[in-house]
Order: structure tokens, then sequence, then C-alpha cells
């Protein structure tokens, strides 16, 4: 599979084994293909004609989806001779924080700009909801359903019981930290961003986003806005040279607003 190794970056001291275009489309194509399969075969079912879907079957996608991601980046890294280990895998994932206070400063504008090109986006999100192919079906998550127009937490997990439902709010925070943000992010960039300079150069980090909205087809209504969040993680882990800084805009960017509501309606304050 692989036809070249170079060094990477500067941040990184060693080589990574090189992926061919072929090979790059092909690690964002499966799992697409994956998340189609779960949603529209697996979950399909599970889904009341007329109703929307339950939290345990998104929950359950989640888990199942993301962690597939995370399960092959772990295997292809220890393929490539590493131990797990955050101590051996340091370096080949770009476990470390930005150097340099300018660095710093740097990831503080991407992440102010990121969130506010993002709360733009929410019209460009409904305007292409309105386009035929990228009309969300009736059950799907109003969460993520730009057709639909909530005004509470609770009308995104309208089968859950918040009010003193800590649990909840736990198992949420863990499966979206673990899978969505620790899965995706190991995968997508500490593991396939570095084997991308030779067919992009420089440029990779602009690819990695771009090919990661596009692995969103399964949500593809959404490409406005995941547009913008994939550069930004790409940028934390490219230029900015840090996949923990890459998690954290994730998060921040998937569950931060989420978390906080939620948590005030555990507490019965919203």
């Amino acid at each position: 599979m692989v036809v070249t190794r170079e060094r990477i970056s500067e941040n990184v001291d060693h080589d990574v084994s090189q992926y061919t275009l072929w090979q790059i489309l092909f690690m964002f194509s499966w799992p697409a293909v994956w998340f189609s399969f779960l949603i529209y075969v697996v979950a399909r079912p599970f889904i009341p004609e007329g109703g929307v879907t339950p939290t345990w079957v998104l929950l359950a996608v989640i888990v199942l989806g993301t962690g597939a991601e995370l399960v092959v980046g772990l295997l292809l890294l220890r393929r490539e001779g590493y131990a797990l280990t955050f101590a051996a895998l340091r370096d080949r994932i770009h476990w470390q924080w930005p150097k340099g206070w300018q660095a710093w400063l740097i990831a503080l504008g991407v992440l102010v700009a990121a969130m506010a090109l993002s709360m733009m986006m929410g019209g460009a999100n409904r305007a292409l909801a309105s386009v035929p192919g990228f009309v969300p079906p009736a059950w799907w998550p109003a969460a993520s359903n730009p057709t639909v127009q909530i005004s509470g937490v609770a009308e995104a997990f309208p089968d859950v019981a918040l009010q003193g439902n800590f649990l909840f709010v736990l198992l949420y925070f863990v499966i979206g930290l673990v899978f969505n943000i620790f899965g995706e992010e190991l995968y997508y960039r500490g593991f396939l961003m570095p084997k991308m300079r030779a067919v992009f150069g420089r440029w990779d980090w602009v690819a990695n986003g771009v090919l990661f909205t596009l692995k969103h087809v399964y949500q593809r209504w959404l490409f406005p806005g995941i547009l913008i969040g994939g550069l930004g993680f790409a940028f934390a882990f490219g230029p900015l040279g840090s996949l923990p800084l890459a998690m954290i805009f994730h998060w921040i960017g998937n569950f931060l607003f989420n978390m906080v509501f939620l948590a005030m309606a555990a507490l019965g304050l919203g």
C-alpha cells in the first residue's frame, strides 16, 4: 500500500509512510458507507413511522460508527509498528500542545473565527436542506435537522426525561468525548492526515477538511457548517501541530453548548 516515505513537518521527527490519492479517498469513503449502512439499514427499522429517531438509536449509531473509526485507526497505527500508548504515539499523532505564545494566539483566533462562521452557516444549512437531494428525512434527529426549529434541549431529546437525569448527561458526555471526538480525531487527523502530505503537500490540512466534510454525505444538508469545523480541526492538527487542540476545537463545536443546556435541564434550570 505504501508508495513513498518523507519527513512530514517540523512538528515530527520521524518518517510517516504515505498514501496514494486513491488510498486516501478510500480511507474517507469506507466510513461514509459504514455510517450510511448503520443509519439507513440497521437503525431505520427501529424508527417509528411518522416519528423521530429514538435517542438510544442515535447514541448507538454514534458508538458503532465512530467506534469503528477509532478501532481502525488504532489497528492501523499498530500495523505501522507503534505500541498503543500515548508515549509511543506522541510524535506520530502530534500528541502535544502548540509551541509558543504566537501559536496559541493563532489558535485562539482560529477558534473564534470558526465559531463565528459556524453560527453564520445556520442559514446556509437551512437553504441547502431545501434543495432536492439534500432534504433530510422527516425522522432525522432534530438537533442536526435544519428544517426543524427547536427552542430547548428537551426538544432535541424528546423521549428522555432530563430533569434529575445526571446519568444521561454523563453518558452523553462520555460517548461524545470517547467516540465522536477522540475516535474521529485520532482516525482523520492523528492517523490519516500525516499520510496525505505526498499527495497534497502543504495544503494537506485543506484537503483533509474538505474530504472530512464530504465523508458526512449521510448528513449532507450540514455541509456548510461541517466544512468550517473540518478546516478548523485540520488546521489545529496540521499547521499548529496539536491533536489535543483539534480535539478541543471539535468538542467545543459539537458538544459544548449541548452539554451546558443538558446540565441546566438536569438541574431543572432549563
